[in-house]
């Protein structure tokens, strides 16, 4: 992401105050001028001079308005938290003695907007003082600050920055498949700001409670797979009809039954295995395989109706087929209402590098979902599509993101 830095300093926009200023006095002569009847010549030119400062100062009050905002907010964030260092010394002048702040220390900081990606961003310089060390643990108050939620923290060489949602994303409606976000290739567009590319960020974890629009995205994704060409299997133990609907007449292969399962999962990882020998005696460069992709729908319903022995052979096989796939352009996606590591280690767990968790979940789903570093994190939106989504490589914590609301049967058609 490129992004075009601006300094923030401590009254950064004092200069204002002496335009204005500057202006009132000018309007006061015009008015003496004109009072005292003047030779005409100097009344019109105060009142041109007049005028040309009343239009700078408009001017520049409209170009700064939104910067000065800005600026005044991180100002005010830096001294209410502490974050710089000044002493006060008396001054004698025409008024009398007055007290004046000197600052001894204020910290270097940048700002910088990104519209595509509907961000900004806020870069604190580590430079190693003591006030320094706490820039790192500013997500949630400057969140608080500028009433917004923190996308992203990059901590670099002598610098952290923190960024947040420039704008509320607001919720795509689907009425028909043409409504579709269009992306580049192996691409899935959930809004507008955040993409998942399912190649380069491979295999799915998709969790959720009943009603947190869980179902819904899968069919959105589904839909987004099948656009790009991309041979899809659903596997649904549990049975649901609206998925049942959805899948009628589109050319997806949809196993429900026990041994279906466990045969389609069993060929799918015979598949892997035929595309490794292939790789082999033809090597990996100059191959493409079609790309196949094997979403299973709550592996624990399939616990529950499997005999043990085809339970553990077929959640062995698909293991090995998250583990093994990439290469291979096989994927796999694992939709659960909560990712119980009972069912998913958490080293298959690891290797689903796109995560996300729809609606509002406990601290310990988030901590199996995310992992134990993000077990603490919170999605503030509450509508229904709303999540967090984790792409590994990508985000260095999960985001809040609100999935595409999909119109009864707007996607239903093959």
């Amino acid at each position: 992401m490129k992004v075009k830095w601006k300094r923030m300093k401590t009254n950064q926009y004092a200069w204002q105050k002496w335009l204005y200023t500057a202006n009132l006095c000018l309007v006061l002569i015009c008015i003496i001028l004109r009072k005292f009847r003047f030779d005409n010549k100097f009344l019109v030119m105060g009142i041109t001079i007049t005028s040309i400062g009343v239009l700078a100062a408009i001017a520049t009050t409209l170009l700064t308005f939104k910067a000065k905002q800005k600026s005044r907010l991180i100002e005010d964030f830096i001294r209410k938290n502490n974050l710089f260092q000044s002493h006060s010394v008396l001054k004698y002048g025409l008024l009398g003695e007055k007290e004046v702040e000197i600052i001894d220390y204020y910290p270097q900081i940048d700002y910088a907007e990104n519209f595509s990606d509907n961000v900004f961003c806020i870069r604190f310089r580590l430079d190693g003082s003591a006030i320094a060390q706490k820039f790192r643990n500013l997500e949630q108050p400057l969140a608080d600050k500028f009433f917004t939620i923190c996308t992203d923290i990059k901590e670099e060489r002598g610098y952290i920055t923190y960024c947040f949602e420039l704008n509320e994303q607001i919720q795509t409606k689907i009425e028909s498949p043409k409504d579709i976000l269009s992306v580049g290739e192996n691409e899935i567009a959930f809004s507008h700001d955040i993409v998942w590319n399912w190649k380069k960020t491979p295999h799915l974890l998709l969790t959720g409670n009943t009603g947190s629009g869980k179902s819904q995205l899968a069919q959105y994704i589904i839909s987004c797979l099948l656009e790009q060409g991309v041979r899809v299997i659903y596997i649904d133990p549990k049975h649901d009809e609206d998925m049942r609907i959805f899948l009628q007449n589109k050319p997806v292969a949809y196993a429900t039954k026990e041994d279906e399962i466990a045969k389609i999962v069993r060929e799918t990882e015979e598949q892997v295995r035929l595309r490794e020998k292939d790789l082999q005696s033809i090597g990996f460069e100059g191959t493409e395989f079609s790309p196949i992709f094997l979403l299973f729908d709550e592996l624990i319903a399939f616990s529950k109706i499997a005999e043990k022995k085809t339970f553990n052979e077929t959640a062995q096989r698909l293991g090995a087929l998250i583990v093994t796939g990439r290469s291979k352009r096989v994927y796999a996606g694992l939709i659960l209402q909560r990712p119980d590591t009972t069912f998913v280690e958490g080293a298959i767990r690891d290797n689903l590098s796109c995560k996300i968790c729809m609606g509002q979940m406990s601290e310990t789903a988030y901590k199996m979902s995310f992992g134990s570093d993000f077990a603490n994190i919170k999605n503030y939106r509450h509508e229904i599509g709303s999540g967090l989504i984790y792409r590994q490589g990508i985000d260095t914590k999960p985001r809040e993101f609100i999935a595409p609301f999909i119109c009864k049967g707007a996607l239903n058609t093959a």
